[in-house]
């Protein structure tokens, strides 16, 4: 008689993790299959990327951020990518690189579930739309396709939700929980100090459910993990590190090559399709949204999400510089309250036909936007030419991208050879305009310009593929660089042989 009752239970539990895994193979897919199409795992991406993992490469030789060289965020992302950096030293650096851009898809494929866990609770329809949402929304797997902040934070914040849910129902949590959740919110702020608003917005939460022990022990664990992280490097170089993270934030020049609508457009996942369409659309992908957010707040277990999509959403229009991995931000709090609000709606309509013809349409219109990745592609390849002129360099090899350096082979090579060790060069230009107080932007900056020279000629052979041509080096950084004999030419990217100054 008990054999009947546990197949019975076993069949539900076989369905529930078949849709977690198949949430999780999409989105793993729609990661890796636009970037294979692309520049490929060994390929030059968003500039970023490379800084942090360059940035870790320093660490595995013992070189410190802060101290030994210049970063402009808290440490937790290049330590967080130091285990695929002290793996590439058995390998190569492109190997590693790789590893760890797959490490990030992966966990771009655990976002999506960790979605559909936390929606479980409000019914299926709103886990497998708000996963599935998450799966193929542009800013997701955008920021979810290599080694860019926003991915592990986004973990980071899911976890915490998951273990503070149960303070919607009963203030009787495991106080353990409630304190892992406030120091996987400090791991946040330690990878990047934008955790500071989701914190506050998590904060605010808890008051309003009138949560306020739990509160407090939340705050005691972010601060925990804050101090645990950023505190060592803190020690040894305390002005640096605080000029390089929150001083040079703070008087960053604002760009204005990215409007309002623009903004809007990445936040609202219209990133996908471009720009060649009317503002009406953005207008109404917006006031979907909030529409979303009005019939998800129906659910107590959304109200956080909701806040936080408002909240960060707020943030990210008021920051003074705009980059299309910054949606990422908000990515999660948006699919979440995407799918508990479509959960709201199928539940609103009482009739079956009704809920059924419902949920087809909105099947489809996820199907139809998830096309759209049926084209698109990721980041550039290094020309194999490239690649090995800078093996067979002699000495050092520079570069205005960290990434071409990895993707090369020579990053390590440099660093046991003792050569200058940049992760960030525009990094650079952000740090010396804050310190003479300048807001001026990258090609006006003149001593960076002078800093840019120096650096690139202790090269042997130099790869220019990003601040060429006027796009952060001076025409008259260009002349001299022009001036430099031509080793190797692909569009734009150019390997060229330093020369002594005069």
């Amino acid at each position: 008689m008990g054999n009947p009752p546990a197949q019975a239970d076993h069949r539900p539990l076989s369905l529930h993790w078949m849709w977690a895994i198949a949430i999780a193979a999409i989105a793993f897919v729609i990661r890796l299959v636009p970037m294979l199409r692309g520049g490929g795992l060994f390929g030059i991406g968003n500039y970023d990327d490379g800084v942090y993992y360059a940035a870790a490469t320093g660490i595995v030789h013992g070189l410190l951020p802060y101290r030994d060289f210049l970063l402009l965020h808290p440490p937790a992302m290049p330590l967080l990518l130091t285990p695929f950096a002290l793996a590439a030293q058995f390998t190569s650096d492109s190997y590693g690189f790789a590893a760890a851009r797959v490490a990030w898809m992966l966990l771009g494929a655990i976002n999506a579930v960790l979605i559909w866990k936390i929606l479980k609770p409000i019914g299926g329809v709103a886990a497998l739309f708000g996963g599935l949402s998450y799966a193929v929304f542009y800013p997701a797997v955008y920021s979810d396709k290599s080694t860019l902040l926003e991915c592990p934070a986004t973990t980071a914040l899911l976890i915490a939700i998951l273990l503070l849910q149960p303070l919607i129902n009963s203030s009787s949590v495991a106080r353990w929980k409630i304190f892992a959740a406030g120091a996987l919110i400090g791991l946040t702020i330690t990878i990047k100090v934008w955790g500071m608003v989701t914190l506050l917005i998590v904060l605010g939460w808890l008051l309003l459910i009138r949560r306020f022990r739990a509160a407090v022990l939340l705050l005691i664990g972010s601060a925990a993990s804050t101090i645990l992280i950023c505190l060592p490097f803190f020690a040894l170089a305390p002005t640096t590190m605080w000029n390089q993270i929150v001083r040079n934030q703070l008087f960053r020049r604002a760009g204005d090559e990215r409007t309002f609508l623009d903004r809007l457009d990445q936040i609202s996942g219209l990133g996908i399709v471009g720009r060649s369409y009317p503002a009406a659309i953005t207008i109404a992908a917006v006031a979907a949204l909030l529409c979303c957010a009005a019939l998800a707040w129906r659910y107590r277990e959304a109200r956080l999400p909701v806040l936080l999509m408002l909240g960060q959403g707020a943030f990210l229009l008021t920051t003074p510089t705009w980059f299309p991995h910054f949606a990422g931000f908000t990515a999660a709090p948006v699919t979440l309250t995407v799918g508990a609000a479509i959960g709201c709606l199928i539940d609103l309509v009482r009739a079956r036909p009704a809920q059924i013809a419902i949920g087809l349409v909105l099947a489809g219109a996820l199907v139809i936007y998830g096309s759209g990745w049926a084209t698109t592609t990721f980041g550039r390849r290094l020309p194999q030419e490239f690649r090995s002129i800078a093996g067979a360099a002699p000495g050092c090899v520079t570069s205005d991208d960290a990434t071409t350096l990895v993707v090369s082979n020579t990053l390590s090579r440099n660093l046991r050879h003792d050569c200058r060790f940049i992760a960030d060069l525009g990094g650079h230009s952000h740090d010396m305009a804050a310190a003479a107080k300048l807001r001026v932007s990258r090609n006006s900056n003149k001593e960076f310009q002078r800093f840019a020279l120096e650096y690139l000629r202790t090269g042997s052979v130099s790869i220019l593929i990003r601040y060429s041509g006027g796009r952060g080096f001076s025409a008259r950084t260009t002349a001299v660089l022009d001036q430099w004999p031509l080793l190797a030419k692909s569009g734009r990217y150019q390997v060229r042989q330093p020369v002594a100054l005069g």
